[in-house]
């Protein structure tokens, strides 16, 4: 078999099951399966452009072909809202299902796959294929997200797979931009969903700490991010005027309340900032007092400043998906600024990452 254990259970949903098709429609098939792989997926995919394989886990039904998802409250529910009917049990054909063993396709057509839009088709590639995209600006940060996920570093891209306290199994793309910057962590984000079709968009690294707010080796996990960069010229001056974006609320709750003292212990730092706090970002490695207070009294909540937040929550917001941003305090953006903590922050903005997934904060 291609896909599953011999045991697996197979349906088929859709116009086929309601014999509503014609042979230009794809075929839909339903598949309760311990495991499936990427390799597989390819393998259907260059095989039979009209089979679109979806994968049930707790409810949610995701498609190998382009990871698009169908959801309902459990697997029994699922299989009732999508009328689907038994095609096999224990890897036995059912005689119930007879008359959908064979099913007739138009030759030599390529059919839009079900539940997919231009955007989810776009370079699709089910070897490429992510549940979450996790974005670093340095080199050094992605080096410590692969190591905190126990992979082996080569090249700026890894495909990670990770199992959460639940059993499921989540497939974690890491991305290193090698570059500073929320113009270009926007450009990059884009195009890394486009190629993964990620449904969660993570940014792990360093930032700078607004003192009496936060401290070195914290973590922030801000629920906006404040652009300050954005202003109006005027004869009388410069008028700040600061975009927003906001981040997932429903995730940073989930790791906020996170009680779990092998989960705190495993991070290593003082404090998590998940309670509502704000996050600047600008295009400028910020070494001044002087304009940290400027920043501090337009926002009173403002926790840190970082580079790339701001472009990265754009950009997935854009596309649909939730963002996240779990970033280390390394210094207090002044003129004492250096390099002595960014090992520490960094490694544990990657341990807080790691710990909340497999702590089973993000959604399915």
């Amino acid at each position: 078999m291609l896909i599953g254990q011999q045991d697996a259970s197979f349906y088929l949903f859709g116009s086929r099951s309601q014999q509503t098709g014609s042979v230009r429609s794809d075929v839909d098939i339903l598949i309760f399966s311990e495991s499936t792989s990427a390799a597989q997926a390819q393998v259907l995919w260059e095989l039979e452009a009209y089979l679109d394989v979806f994968v049930a886990e707790r409810g949610v039904a995701r498609s190998l072909i382009n990871g698009s998802t169908i959801r309902a409250a459990d697997d029994e529910d699922l299989v009732q809202l999508l009328g689907a009917i038994q095609l096999t049990q224990a890897g036995a054909w059912m005689e119930s299902a007879e008359g959908f063993r064979w099913q007739t396709v138009l030759a030599d057509r390529n059919p839009a796959a079900t539940d997919a839009n231009l955007f989810e088709l776009y370079d699709a590639n089910p070897e490429a294929a992510a549940d979450i995209l996790v974005v670093t600006a340095l080199t050094e940060e992605y080096r410590a997200v692969v190591d905190a996920l126990e992979g082996t570093v080569s090249g700026p891209n890894q495909l990670l797979s990770v199992r959460d306290r639940h059993g499921a199994e989540w497939r974690v793309s890491v991305r290193n931009l090698n570059e500073m910057g929320s113009i270009s962590a926007a450009l990059e984000t884009q195009w890394e969903i486009l190629r993964s079709k990620a449904r969660h968009v993570v940014l792990v690294g360093i930032c700078a700490g607004i003192p009496s707010r936060s401290e070195l080796l914290d973590v922030v996990l801000p629920s906006s991010i404040v652009y300050y960069e954005s202003s109006k010229v005027t004869p009388g001056g410069i008028q700040a005027a600061p975009h927003v974006a906001r981040c997932d609320d429903g995730i940073r709750t989930a790791i906020s309340t996170m009680s779990d003292e092998a989960f705190k212990s495993s991070i290593e730092v003082g404090r998590i900032h998940a309670e509502g706090e704000v996050m600047g970002c600008g295009e400028k490695v910020v070494a001044s007092a002087e304009f940290r207070r400027q920043l501090e009294l337009q926002h009173r909540k403002l926790v840190a400043i970082d580079m790339e937040s701001y472009g990265v929550v754009r950009a997935a917001a854009m596309s649909g998906r939730t963002a996240t941003v779990i970033k280390a305090v390394c210094d207090m953006a002044d003129e004492a600024k250096g390099n002595s903590h960014h090992a520490e922050a960094r490694a544990a903005a990657a341990r807080c990452f790691v710990g909340a997934l497999r702590g089973g904060a993000f959604p399915l």
